[in-house]
């Protein structure tokens, strides 16, 4: 989803300066939310147990960071009216790409839905932060855009897991970084006996 952020900054970029400058504090501050997150618990093993997550999914926030402000700027460059429509349609498609996508495979779906609502926070915020700038994108930016998306979705995806470890494991002194919370692996034993 890196690519769909770089694509939305050169659209805004291109169309207008200002709000290129809050898409870049929007992102900034949300990536960093989950980093902050992931570096608590790998490194020190802090975690969210009351609700039962170790940590905000990137995959669910970006899903729906990107999905939810993307499709609202491509609606506002045909129908200005089909804005908020179109936010809230990518809100639900990513919610549901969250809890059946993400949550089985790649984190529990607290944690997945957790991302979720940080990426659903920040583009709503993000979008009514620019909903009186004029925003209009070229047709020739939106189709090399989605081109670009699309040579994108068919390489392979660069994954920060290890990088943030050894982040991790150099900041708090551990050996290594935590990779379940303890609750959970208790848990889990506690259900097979």
């Amino acid at each position: 989803m890196i690519p769909a952020a770089i694509i939305i900054a050169v659209w805004l970029r291109y169309s207008n300066p200002w709000a290129l400058r809050a898409w870049v504090i929007t992102v900034g501050v949300t990536y960093s939310i989950v980093a902050f997150s992931k570096l608590l618990f790998k490194g020190w093993g802090l975690s969210f147990e009351p609700l039962g997550i170790a940590v905000l999914s990137g995959h669910a926030m970006n899903t729906c960071l990107m999905l939810t402000v993307g499709l609202s700027l491509l609606a506002r460059q045909f129908n200005p009216v089909l804005r908020w429509p179109a936010a809230g349609a990518g809100l639900l498609a990513s919610a549901w790409f969250s809890a059946y996508c993400v949550a089985p495979y790649i984190h529990p779906l607290n944690e997945a839905l957790a991302g979720a609502t940080l990426g659903a926070v920040a583009a709503i915020a993000f979008l009514w932060r620019i909903e009186r700038a004029d925003v209009k994108v070229s047709p020739s930016f939106i189709g090399g855009g989605l081109v670009v998306l699309l040579v994108c979705a068919l390489v392979p995806k660069y994954n920060a897991e290890l990088l943030l470890n050894r982040v991790a494991i150099t900041l708090s002194g551990a050996e290594h970084a935590h990779q379940a919370p303890s609750w959970r692996v208790d848990a889990a034993h506690g259900k097979v006996e």
